[in-house]
């Protein structure tokens, strides 16, 4: 909900101090930022404005994701550093000016007007951003997993009961985005502070993920796992997740002590409709021996604690001649076998 407040004050010494750090920060903004600007010539605005007001975007975060899961990745969001602020024209969609404040907000220089305000945090590592030139095609991405990776992939995600539709990308990190319609007034001497408030909360959604029988852990090299059925990217600007399939690639932590898998995971969300999500584990032991377990998990992922359990016994049988971990497998001594769960 759109909330503004606009403060009659006088030019305290706090207000001093205020305008001290709108120096500071014009003069990182002129440095840093990618402003639209119009200038208009057609009459004085030195009746209608006073220099000494100020414009402030106040952002509240969300940073909370409520998992029992023990296993910290991805669990916790990491509050930005800045955030980018996007003013959209509400008629054409089209974007007319940008400007970038601190994580919790900063002073604006926005002309006054009715907007389609959009911010979100800038500089994430995995999840990009595309489309910023109009409000309906601004969107949240993750790349496609390497050539070399998905070519090894592909026989195992692309065929059979569970195949995977749609391209395997990386799970995205969460992206914290206010987004809300917004009328900045003439800013006059009748107010010097005028106050924008909007909250962030994140765009992605986090899983927890657990094997809790693995006989035959101590064998285990590495895992790898992924889900299908899941959206491609966000188009976070009108709030709507892309309708286009991808799978989610995510590696497993190995936890010896309990003798578990487990991890987390995002995602931008599961496709809407009757289109079923499936699990694919990709276990690989000491001597390069593939385990491949797949398994439907439409109706854990629909549950509203975001947590993914199996139950199923599985077994790594020890492997062949080998009393430890090989540091490196030959192409040729590599086997691939299907696991029964259950």
């Amino acid at each position: 909900m759109k909330r503004i407040r606009i403060y009659g004050q006088t030019m305290t010494h706090r207000s001093q101090n205020m305008c001290h750090s709108m120096l500071c920060a014009s003069l990182f903004f002129i440095l840093t930022s990618c402003e639209y600007k119009e200038l208009c010539y057609d009459h004085d605005h030195s009746g209608d404005v006073d220099y000494t007001a100020m414009l402030l975007l106040e952002l509240k975060l969300d940073l909370d994701v409520d998992l029992g899961v023990s296993i910290e990745a991805h669990t916790k969001i990491v509050a930005p550093e800045y955030m980018m602020v996007c003013f959209y024209d509400p008629e054409s969609g089209a974007l007319r000016y940008t400007e970038f404040v601190k994580g919790n907000g900063g002073p604006l220089h926005t002309p006054p007007g009715t907007y389609n305000m959009v911010a979100y945090a800038f500089g994430t590592e995995w999840t990009q951003i595309r489309g910023e030139d109009y409000f309906i095609t601004l969107e949240a991405f993750t790349s496609d997993i390497t050539d070399t990776k998905g070519a090894t992939l592909e026989e195992f995600t692309r065929s059979g009961e569970y195949e995977a539709p749609g391209p395997i990308i990386y799970t995205p990190d969460h992206l914290l985005v206010a987004n809300e319609p917004v009328t900045i007034p003439v800013l006059s001497r009748d107010h010097t502070v005028v106050t924008i408030e909007a909250d962030a909360a994140t765009i992605v959604d986090t899983y927890g993920f657990k094997m809790t029988h693995v006989d035959g852990i101590e064998y285990i090299s590495s895992i790898e796992a992924f889900v299908t059925n899941q959206s491609r990217s966000n188009f976070f600007g009108k709030g709507e997740r892309n309708t286009n399939p991808a799978t989610i690639y995510f590696p497993v932590e190995v936890n010896r002590t309990d003798r578990c898998l487990e991890t987390t995971f995002n995602t931008f969300g599961k496709l809407p409709g009757e289109s079923r999500s499936y699990l694919h584990i990709l276990i690989t032991d000491s001597r390069g021996t593939e385990y491949r377990i797949s398994t439907d998990i439409t109706d854990q992922f629909d549950k509203e604690d975001h947590e993914i359990v199996i139950d199923e016994p599985v077994v790594i049988p020890k492997p062949a001649g080998d009393g430890g971990i090989s540091p490196t497998v030959e192409t040729w001594e590599e086997e691939n076998q299907d696991v029964p769960i259950g």
